[in-house]
C-alpha cells in the first residue's frame, strides 16, 4: 500500500478512537537522547524507563499492547547536575499494521516515524559471529572508502547472506560519506533478520533528507511485498460516470456499495473521495467511507476522507471504525 508519510516532525493529531483492539508486539519505540534522569508516561500511565536499553547516550524503550488510535506521550528529563526538569508532550496515532518510532532529540525536538509492520528476513539465520568478524576485518583493511563500500555491497547483495541490524550498523560505521551509508543501508534491508530494530540504522544518517529517503525506501520495499494496485484512471472514470448518472439515490447507493465491497477493487483516497461525494446525505457518506477503507491503496492519505463528513460525531464514528 502506497504511500506512508515519512517524517512527521510535528505533533500528530487525529480524532479520538475508542473501543479498539490491542496491537501486539513492539508497536511503539521511544528513543530519548541525553544523559538525564527520565520519567516517561503514555496516556498518564508511567513507563519504566529503566526497562529500556542505553547506548551512546540514548535510551530506547519498546512498548507493546497499546490500542489503535490516539495516545499522549509525556517525557520529563531532569538534569542530574542542576536538577532542572523539562517536560516534552506530544500526541501520536497508532494504526493497524503500522509501527511508530518517536525520537526525542537532545534539544527537545521530536521526530515521529511511521513504518509498515513486516517480516522481511525474519525467518532467516543471521551470519554467525565468526564469519561476520572475518567480513568486518576484511572491510576495515581496505584503505580506500570505495574499497570498503565494494566489500560491504557484495556482502549485502549476496542473497545467501543475512544480517542482524547490529551487524549492519557495524559495517556501515566503517564509512563516513553519507551517500555511501545511504546506498548501503538500502541494500542491507532485504537481508535484515530483525526488521523491528532497523530504525536504529536511521540514526547513522546525519541529514534529515537521508533519513527521509531511507524511510521511504523501506516503506516502498514493504509495499512491494503485498501491493494493492488501484483501479486504472480509465476504469475508474467509467465507473464514476456510470454511477453519477444513475437515479434515484437508492440505485446510486447500491452501486457505490457494490464497488467498495468488491474485493478485486482498490482505490486511491482521491478516487474513493470522488465516489463518496456522489452521495449527498451525511449518513450515506459515513456508510460509504467505512466501506471504502478496505479498498484504499494509500492509507496514509485516508485522513482526507474525514473532510467529506460535516459533523464531529460522524468523524468520530469513522475513526472508531478504522
Amino acid at each position: 500500500m502506497k504511500q506512508l508519510s515519512i517524517f512527521l516532525i510535528s505533533v500528530l493529531t487525529m480524532l479520538t478512537v475508542t473501543a479498539n483492539p490491542y496491537i501486539n508486539g513492539d508497536a511503539v519505540t521511544i528513543s530519548i537522547s541525553g544523559n538525564k534522569n527520565l520519567q516517561v508516561s503514555i496516556d498518564g500511565r508511567d513507563i519504566n524507563a529503566g526497562s529500556g536499553t542505553i547506548l551512546a547516550g540514548k535510551t530506547t524503550i519498546a512498548i507493546n499492547n497499546l490500542t489503535m488510535g490516539q495516545h499522549t506521550l509525556q517525557v520529563t528529563r531532569t538534569d542530574i547536575n542542576t536538577m532542572r526538569s523539562g517536560t516534552i508532550t506530544t500526541t501520536f496515532t497508532l494504526r493497524n499494521n503500522y509501527e511508530m518510532l518517536i525520537n526525542v532529540n537532545s534539544n527537545g525536538s521530536l521526530e515521529l516515524i511511521e513504518n509498515i509492520k513486516t517480516v522481511v528476513a525474519g525467518n532467516q539465520v543471521a551470519m554467525p559471529a565468526a564469519e561476520f568478524n572475518t567480513l568486518l576485518r576484511n572491510v576495515k583493511v581496505q584503505r580506500a572508502a570505495s574499497g570498503r563500500r565494494s566489500v560491504i555491497a557484495n556482502a549485502f547483495n549476496n542473497t545467501s547472506k543475512y544480517f542482524t541490524t547490529s551487524q549492519v550498523m557495524q559495517l556501515l560505521q566503517t564509512l563516513t560519506a553519507e551517500n555511501f551509508m545511504l546506498q548501503l543501508s538500502k541494500l542491507s534491508y532485504r537481508a535484515i533478520t530483525d526488521p523491528g530494530n532497523f530504525y536504529q540504522v536511521y540514526d547513522l544518517l546525519r541529514s534529515e533528507a537521508g533519513k527521509n529517503e531511507l524511510v521511504e525506501y523501506v516503506n516502498n520495499y514493504n509495499d512491494g511485498l503485498n501491493p494493492d494496485v488501484p483501479t486504472t484512471d480509465a476504469a475508474f472514470n467509467t465507473l464514476y460516470q456510470t454511477i453519477q448518472q444513475q437515479w434515484p439515490v437508492s440505485t446510486q447507493m447500491n452501486s457505490l456499495t457494490n464497488a467498495f465491497n468488491n474485493t478485486s477493487n482498490h482505490f486511491t483516497t482521491a478516487q474513493a473521495s470522488q465516489l463518496i461525494q456522489i452521495a449527498g446525505a451525511e449518513a450515506n457518506r459515513l456508510q460509504l467511507a467505512k466501506l471504502s477503507y478496505r479498498s484504499i491503496s494509500d492509507p496514509a492519505n485516508f485522513g482526507l476522507i474525514y473532510n467529506l463528513l460535516s459533523t464531529q460525531a460522524s468523524k468520530n464514528e469513522l475513526a472508531a471504525y478504522v
